[in-house]
């Protein structure tokens, strides 16, 4: 299995079909295509290994990962042979090898289920040397650097569930005789699509599937490897037209590709695999769906069979046990449960969040917006809904249409609801003049977003269509870069801690479709490479997965049961600065900007006047032309309208000739237009450069006062090249978001809580239990005066005993029960007791609860206790001082006496140094009324 993104997620690719659907009808049988493909295979495989043994066997040298070195023999040794070497029981535990060969000497075959990369997308970012995962069996090609790979490894799981996706295959072509299409492994298993018309595969049918399955690893089935050219795969698979289309798409003529062999089925695959099937201790098919052929719901329907292995019984019981778990958290049933958010099928896409999860959502943004203040972010608002040339400049609209909802305003042209806010944010920073002080301004917004998810893909709360982000945009200057991003990262760690967040951080470089140029984006890889360097915190290269705008940092965060969610990202954007012409002032040097403001008036007075000649040109000829526009044809066709006596014989061919003629009239009439509207819009593009003194002037005579002042300040966003300002330089954009969708952050959080909310986020913080309906009144008075504290209080007033309303409290997930009864009233206090660990705190009056409560809010973050030390530092600066300074100081000038007794006094601010040059001045004025009086005396 060599370096590369494999289709993970479904089916997707770039393959080129004239229709949508190819599977045809279909018929359960037994795969009697079957008997041709092994035979053929058998033939090719058989050959290959008679060559295999005729290759020169030359001495070779293996390291092992420890640094010892082994002789092998080229084309003979392997990676099994080795490990059964050092230790038969140690062997078993092998599923592949990861070698470095010091040079490669195998040649290069097409894999059809990655995906393509191209050498132009290749990063110059500095990555580890590449490595190949080998097949145990398969004998070595030179002298190499050699690790045994088990289980526990991320590359041996992927080669055991690879593996075992062709156990599954097989299971489905025996049971329904289908067409296989792709079958990946995946983050927790694997999944095969097939081609069975309009059948489907329900949960009936899991049990035969995994009997075949368990069948075919009791056969104890060798994994074989043969290299085919494409003329021997379009032969192999010539039943399957999902394979040939693939084949005949992805396999350049003249190359190779590899196959393997398992039991009777026979899959093209890079591989590695496993040694044969026994390796399978533990097999089960978990869920079914539905999919489309390449991704796309206008090609064939199929079914897809996801899976689950192990090595062993006990790690799937463990495995099994942690689903039930997962199952009773899922964010749908508790979000249910706890009445926080539903959906409904008149909005599919978006939740309806009820209050309590409302106050989630609310709380979670008001935590941020307490961190932005701190931060100095800026919180805007900006709005749904634009304009698509807006996209079109973004590039979003070429790359993103078909995610985007789009509405037709008639003559206004088209307009989309916003997916992102970046673009809009473009737009912000623009209609303000930005000196480089001003830098760096970072814009957060909480607007609501939208995007045209497929309807089979929106699931629950981690896949909607309406959501909102945690989302902000940093403009920067280039040296600023990394300190920003290092100062992203912090906020992201201490966001991620509060909820017990594992993370982990890769570097995504420049993917193989991309906006701009390359040295730029080497640039945007090196300095987010510096920041994350800066921060402290291993990360690692994850090539080619960058956003078409620029390189980024993929936050992937792990919960409580070790799932990996996809939440923030720090993305770094060369490109939309340039698309919009976004500038700021670079130079205050007086001289500079008086001579720019002069180049560009002299620029805009002589476009003024060009304006003049246009317009009055314009307008004498459309005085003339005013009904030849949308009447006078061409020539040919003035010809032909002068011979009446031709066009008067009404023959078929005279009647076709009618309608070509009157197409062709059409058509020039539609070239007119563009004509004279391609004018207009020069005319306008123009106009954006004249001055505001030019419209109190007589160079505006040919326009009126009010188009000049529309066309000024209606800025026309045009896609191009745009030229920076003499003194200005080009902004860069960081792209910044932490939780992410709060949607998608809710669902994550739901399930890592397990519907048990920390104080702080929790709906339900306190309820009040009166012991009976005498003391509801005080209970209701005194859960008003916490709510007043910005705490959520409810009271039941149930005729329950105090026993059950405690017990329905603990069911609801309160965290805290507050007591109250005869005892409590007279002396003031409320009981309070802890639901989740079923404890008593203790009888504490409001102030005291109040406080209790304030001990379980966040703790601060770093930012917050730099803050709070600045200050304390200040403090007891002033307390020494006070002792130090001017009890000992000889007039209002802090002297070398000073400094020497106190160096800390350069420390501080110089409103405070004002404040001791007060001080000791008053000092020293009473110390000479003193000895005058003295004197007197």
């Amino acid at each position: 299995m060599q370096q590369g993104s494999r289709l993970k997620e479904a089916t997707e690719g770039t393959i080129s079909q004239f229709t949508s659907k190819i599977g045809g009808p279909f018929k359960i049988a037994k795969p009697v295509f079957q008997e041709k493909r092994l035979k053929l295979f058998s033939e090719i495989y058989q050959r290959q290994q008679a060559e295999l043994k005729q290759m020169q066997q030359t001495p070779i040298k293996i390291t092992l990962k420890d640094g010892k070195q082994i002789e092998g023999k080229k084309w003979v040794t392997t990676p099994l042979s080795i490990a059964l070497g050092i230790s038969k029981k140690m062997a078993e535990n092998m599923v592949a090898a990861k070698v470095v060969y010091e040079t490669i000497f195998e040649k290069s075959f097409v894999d059809v289920d990655h995906e393509e990369t191209s050498s132009q997308a290749s990063s110059t970012i500095h990555q580890k040397p590449d490595y190949l995962i080998w097949d145990l069996t398969r004998p070595l090609e030179g002298d190499c650097s050699l690790e045994l790979l088990s289980f526990d490894d991320k590359n041996g799981q992927e080669v055991f569930w690879h593996s075992s996706a062709h156990i599954l295959g097989a299971a489905l072509e025996e049971i329904y005789g289908c067409h296989l299409c792709i079958g990946p492994a995946i983050e927790g298993g694997f999944f095969y699509d097939c081609y069975i018309g309009d059948i489907k595969v329900t949960q009936n049918d899991y049990v035969k599937i995994e009997k075949a399955a368990q069948d075919l690893v009791a056969a104890k089935q060798e994994f074989q490897r043969a290299i085919l050219t494409k003329e021997e795969c379009l032969e192999i698979f010539g039943s399957n037209p999902f394979k040939r289309q693939l084949i005949t798409n992805k396999i350049p003529d003249g190359s190779l590709t590899t196959a393997y062999r398992c039991g009777n089925l026979i899959d093209l695959c890079t591989g590695p695999h496993l040694p044969n099937t026994s390796y399978v201790k533990a097999f089960q098919i978990t869920k079914n769906s539905a999919a489309y052929w390449l991704g796309k719901n206008t090609n064939d329907d199929l079914q897809r069979v996801y899976g689950i292995t192990f090595p062993n019984k006990k790690l799937l019981d463990e495995y099994v046990k942690i689903q039930k778990e997962l199952a009773q958290r899922d964010h749908r049933n508790v979000g249910k449960k706890q009445n926080l958010y539903l959906f409904h099928q008149l909005s599919p896409g978006s939740a309806f969040f009820y209050p309590s999860g409302a106050h989630i959502y609310n709380t979670l943004m008001n935590f941020l917006r307490r961190q932005y203040y701190i931060r100095g972010y800026q919180e805007v608002i900006s709005p749904n809904i634009f304009n698509a040339q807006l996209w079109k400049i973004s590039g979003h609209y070429d790359k993103y249409k078909e995610n985007l909802f789009f509405i037709n305003m008639g003559e206004e042209g088209e307009y989309g609801l916003k997916p992102m806010n970046c673009p809009g944010h473009c737009l912000m920073f623009d209609m303000v003049q930005h000196s480089y002080r001003d830098l760096p301004i970072r814009f957060a917004d909480f607007g609501v977003l939208h995007r045209n998810e497929v309807h089979g893909a929106l699931t629950g709360l981690t896949r909607v269509r309406r959501f909102q982000q945690d989302d902000a945009h940093i403009f920067c200057r280039m040296d600023q870069i990394q300190d920003e991003i290092k100062n992203c990262l912090d906020f992201l760690s201490y966001i991620y801690s509060l909820f017990g967040f594992e993370f982990k951080l890769y570097l995504s470089t420049r993917p193989e479709k991309f906006l701009g140029t390359k040295d730029v984006w080497d640039n945007a890889e090196y300095q987010l490479e510096q920041g994350l360097k800066k921060f402290g915190k291993h990360f690692e290269i994850n090539p080619g997965d960058g956003a078409f705008y620029g390189p980024k940092i993929d936050v992937k965060l792990y919960d409580a049961y070790k799932r990996e969610h996809q939440c923030g990202t720090i993305q770094l954007d060369f490109n939309l600065p340039e698309r919009f012409n976004l500038q700021f002032r670079a130079s205050e040097d007086v001289h500079e900007v008086q001579q720019d403001k002069e180049t560009v008036h002299n620029e805009q007075i002589q476009v003024a006047q060009e304006i003049i000649d246009i317009h009055r040109k314009e307008s004498h000829q459309s005085d003339q032309a005013e009904g030849d526009v949308l009447s006078t044809p061409p020539r040919h066709l003035q010809e032909q309208s002068e011979q009446p006596g031709e066009l008067k014989v009404q023959s078929t061919h005279s009647l076709q000739s009618d309608k070509v003629l009157e197409q062709q009239q059409q058509q020039y009439q539609q070239l007119q237009l563009q004509q004279h509207s391609h004018s207009a819009s020069s005319l306008l593009h123009k106009k954006q450069k004249l001055p505001e003194e030019l419209l109190e002037s007589g160079s505006s005579q040919a326009l009126s006062n009010h188009e000049l002042h529309k066309v000024l300040h209606e800025k026309k966003y045009e896609l191009g090249y745009h030229h920076l300002k003499p003194g200005f330089a080009r902004p860069v954009i960081i792209h910044r978001a932490i939780l992410g969708s709060l949607e998608r952050m809710i669902a994550v959080l739901t399930e890592q809580c397990g519907g048990k909310w920390p104080f702080w986020l929790s709906p339900k913080q306190l309820i009040l239990c009166p012991v009976s309906a005498y003391y509801r009144d005080v209970a209701e008075k005194i859960s008003a005066r916490l709510r007043l504290e910005g705490y959520t209080v409810n009271t039941d007033e149930s005729d329950q005993t105090l026993a059950k309303k405690v017990r329905n409290a603990q069911v609801q997930y309160y965290n805290f029960v507050g007591v109250i009864g005869e005892e409590e009233v007279r002396t003031g206090v409320i009981d309070i007791r802890d639901c989740e660990k079923n404890t008593r705190i203790g009888k504490l009056t409001i102030p005291q609860l109040c406080k209790f409560f304030e001990s379980l809010k966040p703790p601060k973050s770093k930012v917050e206790m730099e803050i709070h030390e600045h200050d304390d530092t200040h403090l007891k600066l002033n307390d020494e001082l006070q002792d130090k300074v001017f009890l000992d100081g000889d007039g209002f000038v802090v002297g070398p006496r000073d400094y020497e007794q106190f160096p800390k006094v350069k420390e501080i601010d110089p409103a405070l140094q004002n404040l001791i040059r007060w001080q000791k001045h008053m000092t020293f004025l009473i110390k000479q009324d003193q000895q005058k009086l003295q004197q007197q005396e």
